[in-house]
């Protein structure tokens, strides 16, 4: 199965730093967004733009292209039109784009999982009040 995801940024970018690894499932999110251009399996350069953030900073958008996720259930899964922006802190997954692309949310006991039908597509664990994927990247 493939995921076209597409955010609105939601977390500062710049100002402390994190675990790149990990992915934010963000209700806020217009795009998906991702800050290291190595592990894209294919990339396309795109001709900047600037992406405004939640803290009135903006980030030049360097590029779009697809990475490639190994879900909690060791399943792979493809993000596609995922923007590149060096400076973003985090891995987001927009939530609304999933929802927007006909998956179902559902949270209970700290578990939130995007669905399409019976089938579990994504699922993120709730630690400090954020969602974060049950899965990582896969470079091939």
């Amino acid at each position: 199965m493939i995921l076209t995801l597409y955010f609105s940024l939601s977390i500062t970018s710049s100002g402390y730093h994190s675990d790149t690894s990990e992915w934010v499932l963000d209700t806020g999110s217009t795009y998906h967004i991702y800050p290291r251009r190595e592990s894209f399996a294919s990339f396309e350069e795109l001709d900047g733009g600037l992406m405004p953030m939640r803290d009135d900073h903006t980030c030049r958008l360097v590029g779009k292209g697809i990475i490639h996720i190994k879900m909690y259930d060791e399943t792979m899964r493809e993000l596609m039109k995922l923007r590149y922006i060096p400076r973003m802190m985090k891995n987001l997954i927009s939530v609304g784009v999933l929802e927007a692309e006909s998956l179902i949310g559902t949270l209970g006991e700290g578990i939130l999982k995007m669905s399409s039908s019976s089938l579990v597509v994504l699922k993120g664990i709730r630690r400090n009040n954020v969602y974060y994927l049950m899965g990582r990247e896969y470079c091939w």
